[in-house]
């Protein structure tokens, strides 16, 4: 007969705590990051020390707009795992919210060393430069990862955000027009878009654009935001940030 004292430390409990993890990962997957939150507070409570409830945690922390507690958490899965290519992309992405961008590169660049073909580090990296204005460094990451994932929507988007803040018009709306015709494209691709066409005066292709989604207020609302960035563009102002935010 097993002693009491031994309940909680034998494989039984372990199955409880990967069941525990599982189910937590399982309800993140599935887009419900405050429920998940919860049920990875106690896995981590149970287990201080595992980097996958960390970093489930951490994550969740980062969607629910909780930054401060997902980068203490992820940290310290950082601390305890150095190279986890996942932790060091998430905390990169949490860095980046926090509007850190330099450090945000600085670990997505370690994750780069330890995996050179991972997508939210190429993705999240791309984001970062363009976030700072470097825009030149920007596209030959997104290249970089066009190269390894021909097909990716994101990367796709983003490259072509990117062109149009480097004066690439041209490029960046042959991009863009491609993508929205995708059937499964989200408005947020038919807003970069509009937001493209606004940026070079076409103010009349981006109503439309923006039509398919928005109404009249909302769209002359975004009219004069394209405006202002467009007069910032004008003058040589960085306007990367205010894009990519």
């Amino acid at each position: 007969m097993r002693n009491p004292q031994d309940r909680g430390s034998g494989p039984e409990a372990a199955d409880a705590g990967s069941a525990s993890l599982r189910l937590a990962q399982a309800t993140a997957k599935s887009g419900d990051p405050e429920t998940a939150a919860q049920l990875f507070e106690k896995v981590v409570k149970a287990e201080p020390d595992s980097v996958p409830a960390l970093l489930g945690l951490g994550d969740s922390y980062s969607r629910l707009g909780q930054h401060s507690r997902a980068d203490a958490v992820l940290t310290r899965a950082h601390e305890l795992d150095r190279r986890n290519v996942e932790v060091l992309a998430v905390l990169a992405r949490v860095k980046l919210s926090q509007q850190q961008a330099e450090t945000a590169i600085g670990y997505y660049d370690k994750a780069l060393k330890i995996d050179p073909a991972n997508l939210s580090a190429l993705t999240g990296k791309g984001v970062a430069l363009d976030t700072l204005s470097r825009h030149a460094q920007a596209q030959a990451v997104y290249q970089e990862g066009l190269a390894r994932y021909p097909a990716n929507f994101v990367l796709r988007n983003n490259y072509a955000l990117s062109l149009a803040l480097g004066g690439q018009q041209a490029r960046s709306l042959s991009i863009l027009q491609e993508l929205v015709r995708d059937p499964t494209a989200a408005p947020h691709v038919r807003d970069n878009l509009a937001l493209v066409y606004g940026l070079y005066g076409r103010e009349s292709d981006a109503r439309a654009t923006l039509a398919l989604d928005m109404k009249t207020q909302e769209i002359e609302e975004n009219i004069a935001i394209y405006r202002a960035l467009r007069r910032l563009l004008g003058e040589g102002k960085p306007i990367g940030a205010l894009v990519f935010a």
